[in-house]
């Protein structure tokens, strides 16, 4: 058992086929404490994070650690680099990676039938911005949209339905092309990071003020005759 210090909080964690590990629940009652789980389930799901489950002797360590209650009966594990990129997104400020003005990422996707293309980072100032280059037709689409334009360049390509019901299904569907260094996809995963749906504090904030606008809005009773 160890113990990691992410945003200034000990975070406990455990070495797990040769990787280090940290408690996701332990985080998510800690760090992000003031966002639902659901809020830290979908913004997980959408940087393509995956938990990795602990086996009942590694929980027991976590228990005695003090990062689960002993009721708990399983707890989800995620490396450093997943803990501190799930962090940023809500604690952060999501400020784009420093790369080159001409930098492009090669990215593809198999929804429909497929699409490869350049992604320009310098042009994703925002979720709807056009910053995706077709590699076959040149036309430009934002992340969104680009998962639904495809070309059946290979007669053999299998037709793949897009999740059209999710907004961040792009971040699992879009891949980079080839091997990339690591530092070119620890950039890319900072990319995804950004734009990644409003935060609890905004959610909160348009409740109120739509609450706001209603009691504004809505005319005094009438007195009784």
């Amino acid at each position: 058992v160890g113990s990691v210090i992410l945003y200034g909080v000990p975070i406990v964690s455990l070495v797990m086929e040769n990787q280090e590990r940290l408690c996701l629940a332990q985080i998510s009652n800690t760090l992000l404490k003031t966002f639902s789980y659901n809020e830290i389930h979908n913004r997980r799901v959408a940087l393509g994070i995956t938990c990795v489950q602990c086996t009942p002797v590694q929980l027991e360590m976590l228990r005695r650690a003090g990062a689960m209650p002993v009721s708990s009966r399983r707890c989800g594990m995620i490396t450093r680099r997943e803990a501190e990129r799930l962090c940023k997104s809500f604690l952060g400020d999501n400020s784009p990676p420093r790369l080159p003005e001409d930098f492009a990422f090669a990215v593809h996707h198999d929804c429909a039938w497929g699409c490869r293309g350049a992604f320009l980072p310098s042009r994703y100032n925002s979720s709807r911005a056009k910053c995706i280059k077709c590699s076959t037709c040149g036309l430009f689409f934002s992340p969104n949209k680009f998962i639904f334009h495809s070309h059946r360049n290979n007669p053999g390509a299998k037709y793949v339905q897009p999740d059209a019901a999710n907004f961040n299904s792009w971040r699992r569907h879009m891949r980079l092309s080839g091997n990339p260094p690591e530092e070119v996809t620890h950039a890319w995963e900072d990319v995804k990071a950004m734009f990644n749906g409003g935060t609890r504090k905004r959610m909160l904030a348009g409740a109120k003020s739509s609450s706001s606008r209603r009691r504004i809005e809505s005319p005094p009773s009438a007195a009784p005759a």
